[in-house]
């Protein structure tokens, strides 16, 4: 899948799959199996402790937004009345003006439930930083690929070899949707196991940190566990009268 700069809306997988993807690589984090993303209340925060992250979050109503911003790639938040939230009611202000007080964002797009969209830039804006922060999640491949990293484990070596179809399982399990609590039990754990062995100066848990209780519980709230319900954020109400960004 090809980003463009800045990004665009087609350049994101749709929502219950870029969820899927991101909600696994969280279930596996919860677990021990670092990998730069986590999750809490209806969101998936991924951070590269330089400077860039983004949040996707799930919204009522079979919705859900994605906000994010990457430091090489955010001169526009000063532009005057830059304004990434000009979109649909429902949109969760509250959130927003919680996430603005931390940081402006450099971007936020929105999935109605059948596509998504985002405000149209201004010609100045050069690139957004999506095509920085999101790749990783465009393809299985790529985030199979992300975890394995982080392991440091070595492209084509026997290791890359025996943990890759593992962490694919995982991947699988959470785009099909319908996979039993006992398969992804199994799925979790073989992953972890694996983890546990690698040598990876990325991630610094001894071998009993490695635990599959807390992945699993990620894996229900996120709604990847047949049977399950996700957590979601309330829809916002309309946007507050004069509500701007970069309240704090």
């Amino acid at each position: 899948m090809e980003f463009h700069a800045p990004g665009r809306p087609g350049d994101l997988p749709p929502f219950d799959t870029l969820w899927a993807r991101a909600a696994a690589l969280a279930a596996l984090e919860a677990g021990g199996s670092k990998n730069q993303h986590t999750y809490a209340d209806a969101v998936v925060h991924h951070d590269d402790a330089g400077g860039n992250e983004w949040r996707l979050a799930r919204i009522a109503g079979g919705r859900g937004v994605l906000v994010g911003a990457d430091h090489e790639c955010d001169d526009h938040v000063d532009i005057e009345g830059y304004d990434p939230y000009a979109g649909p009611d429902w949109l969760p202000w509250t959130w927003f003006t919680e996430l603005e007080n931390r940081r402006e964002q450099g971007f936020a797009y929105w999935w109605d439930g059948a596509v998504w969209a985002r405000i149209d830039y201004p010609d100045l804006i050069d690139d957004d930083g999506l095509g920085f922060l999101l790749p990783h999640l465009s393809t299985a491949e790529r985030a199979a690929n992300q975890v394995l990293e982080f392991l440091d484990v070595g492209s084509f070596s026997d290791a890359w070899e025996e943990g890759s179809p593992l962490v694919h399982r995982v991947l699988e399990l959470a785009e099909r949707g319908t996979g039993s609590e006992e398969e992804w039990r199994a799925a979790l754990g073989g992953v972890l196991v694996f983890a546990a062995r690698q040598d990876s100066q990325y991630v610094d848990c001894e071998e009993d940190e490695f635990d599959v209780a807390p992945a699993l519980a990620v894996a229900r709230a996120t709604g990847l566990v047949k049977g399950s319900e996700a957590e979601v954020k309330p829809a916002g109400e309309g946007r507050p009268e004069g509500w701007v960004p970069r309240l704090g």
